[in-house]
């Protein structure tokens, strides 16, 4: 699944390492969920590998990286499958609160949720059903304001990424992902430069069924006092 793709590709940066670079390259291209990468962590990946191999990549980076027209005409697809569904909101709330989801990890609906991503109590006020899709099915589209993403590259050379959460003259501190904080001293910082990915997963709606991802649409959809 997404959320677990992303935890583990940190283990296989590995420079130099040829056999082990095509194996994993090879991986991601069969992965299911293999929307959900961001094109800087792959290219971070194997930045340390042959320049074949970093071309090899690149390539597999344009494969994901999805064009506007497509999106929309994917959306366009996507509501006519799940219009005869009937999505029930009850549902819709065990999919958000459930595992296989699992919304609440970085978003808040209500009393219950994360603090990564934007509060959803009262979401179905700003967004239409298409743009809650979107906001699913491909989390880069758009960003709320102050949970833009961020690359802070580091005097090492190294990258962090994240959602910037505060700052001062000392330190920065960013949010890479739920349960995580990275606390970094502002005298190590290069450079501080706008993400374009989300650090949402793309790929939910490969995970859960249509049924499911009709279910949670329709509690989005009447969350205007939050969750039940």
């Amino acid at each position: 699944d997404p959320l677990a793709l992303l935890a583990l590709l940190p283990a296989f940066e590995t420079p130099g390492d040829d056999a082990l670079g095509q194996s994993v390259l090879a991986s991601l291209r069969a992965a299911k969920s293999k929307a959900s990468l961001r094109p800087e962590l792959v290219r971070n990946l194997f930045k340390k590998h042959p320049a074949a191999l970093r071309e090899q990549a690149e390539a597999f980076v344009r494969e994901i990286d999805a064009d506007v027209a497509h999106q929309a005409a994917r959306i366009d697809s996507l509501l006519a499958e799940l219009k005869p569904l009937d999505g029930d909101v009850r549902r819709g709330q065990s999919v958000f609160l459930g595992q296989k989801a699992a919304c609440y990890n970085c978003h808040k609906i209500g009393y219950r949720g994360g603090e990564v991503g934007p509060d959803l109590t009262s979401i179905s006020k700003a967004r239409t059903e298409r743009d809650l899709l979107e906001a699913i099915v491909y989390p880069s589209a758009s960003f709320v304001r102050s949970y833009e993403p961020v690359i802070v590259r580091l005097k090492d050379d190294t990258e962090v990424s994240g959602i910037l959460r505060s700052e001062s003259d000392k330190e920065l501190v960013v949010v890479p992902g739920p349960g995580a904080e990275q606390r970094i001293p502002r005298a190590d910082v290069a450079e501080v430069r706008p993400g374009t990915v989300s650090l949402m997963p793309a790929g939910l709606e490969t995970q859960i069924s249509r049924q499911e991802l009709a279910d949670l649409l329709a509690f989005l959809k009447n969350t205007k006092w939050g969750a039940q």
